[in-house]
């Protein structure tokens, strides 16, 4: 027996450009008791809700502009001002599949619905949302149910009881000024969480390009991994509110885009200077202990070490397993009656390389 939950107060929004199948999913939801349920007939239609009255429950389609969608959940998941990023998400589709599971994934989303829906099937994915829903993890580019199946070698990613107000008002908990300050201490939480992964980002992205920009030449991928630092420490500059004097740490972000901004340049024309090298890895060391000033630096470059070195270990698997795969492209045909199969330690090399990346 499923427990007996009370929906009647909880907010819901569905958001799907097929009108019908919107007020199929209105008419279940209804019959399963919730009273407040809002149609929208496209993620822009909707986007009001990011800023104003975010719901509890959202159903999003993916079957029409998909990008929309998974931008919507990432705004729902990661912008500022949002009232109530961990709103529940299930995402719906008539054609479900492992990419685009992934998509939702990614994106922050809880759940891959396929339609056609009964109301059983919805039903109970509701409970599930209420019951088991993941716990919530943020890094430098995502926020939301975690992903990992496993612990990431180097990576000390807390999880997060994120707020679950469909739970709240689900099983009768749920006061408005209780509720208010679970989620404003959670969004404090994620804030902060965000400066320091931001910072761990800018410092492992330069990490890993200066053994290319010391190169007579800079790499190619050195250059780019250093023109990726100033998105991230545009992030954390937004992210630097009122809870704390942050002057410290909007100085080093700043200098750090400066000379990432230089030495991008100047890898562009040729060699790039030990001097500024040496800078660019000293300030972003500098970040971290200005962004997390009680945990010890040296635990810090530690985890960013381990990060290049596992990244560097799947970068040469996936290059390994791209030769593997050119150079069986290239080999003579075998002869059909002398040999049915591929050489089976080829074949191994090339499949372990592929799912180790």
């Amino acid at each position: 027996m499923m427990p007996d939950y009370d929906f009647s107060q909880v907010d819901a929004a569905i958001i799907d450009s097929q009108l019908n199948t919107a007020r199929v999913f209105r008419d279940v939801l209804i019959r399963l008791g919730f009273r407040r349920v809002e149609l929208f007939e496209s993620v822009k239609a909707a986007a009001g809700l990011l800023n104003a009255a975010m719901p509890d429950l959202v159903l999003v389609d993916a079957d029409g502009e998909d990008s929309e969608t998974f931008r919507f959940i990432r705004s729902l998941r990661n912008e500022p001002a949002v009232p109530n990023p961990f709103a529940c998400v299930i995402v719906t589709t008539w054609a479900p599949t492992p990419a685009l599971l992934t998509r939702v994934t990614n994106a922050g989303g809880d759940d891959l619905l396929m339609k056609p829906v009964s109301p059983k099937q919805v039903r109970d994915r509701i409970v599930s949302l209420i019951e088991s829903r993941k716990g919530f993890v943020v890094t430098a580019d995502y926020t939301g149910p975690d992903r990992r199946k496993s612990p990431r070698e180097g990576a000390q990613v807390p999880v997060l009881d994120a707020p679950n107000t469909l739970r709240l008002k689900a099983t009768g908990q749920w006061t408005q000024s209780g509720a208010r300050m679970l989620l404003n201490e959670a969004i404090t939480a994620v804030a902060t969480q965000k400066r320091l992964r931001a910072s761990i980002q800018v410092a492992f992205l330069v990490e890993f390009a200066l053994t290319g920009l010391a190169r007579p030449v800079p790499e190619r991928m050195a250059v780019d991994h250093v023109g990726r630092v100033g998105g991230f420490l545009d992030d954390l500059l937004r992210r630097l509110g009122e809870d704390g004097d942050h002057a410290p740490v909007e100085a080093v972000a700043r200098a750090i885009k400066a000379l990432a901004d230089k030495v991008r340049a100047a890898a562009e024309a040729g060699p790039v200077s030990a001097d500024d090298r040496n800078q660019l890895q000293a300030l972003s060391r500098a970040l971290m202990q200005a962004v997390d000033p009680d945990r010890p630096l040296e635990a810090m470059t530690h985890e960013v070490s381990s990060a290049v070195t596992g990244y560097r270990s799947r970068l040469e698997q996936i290059a390994q397993a791209k030769a593997a795969a050119a150079a069986a492209a290239a080999a003579p045909s075998p002869d059909p009656i002398l040999s049915a199969a591929p050489p089976p330690a080829a074949a191994g090399t090339a499949a372990t390389a592929l799912s180790a990346g």
